[in-house]
């Protein structure tokens, strides 16, 4: 239970900060997320 919690942690931010990136270079916020 532990481990998956940290794992999506973990890809929760890696998603959040690819987000954030394409937002500030005016990509479509979900480009390169696997969803």
């Amino acid at each position: 239970l532990v481990i998956t919690a940290l794992d999506n942690l973990v890809k929760g931010a890696a998603g959040q900060a690819l987000q954030n990136l394409n937002v500030m270079t005016g990509l479509p916020e979900t480009m390169g997320l696997a969803a």
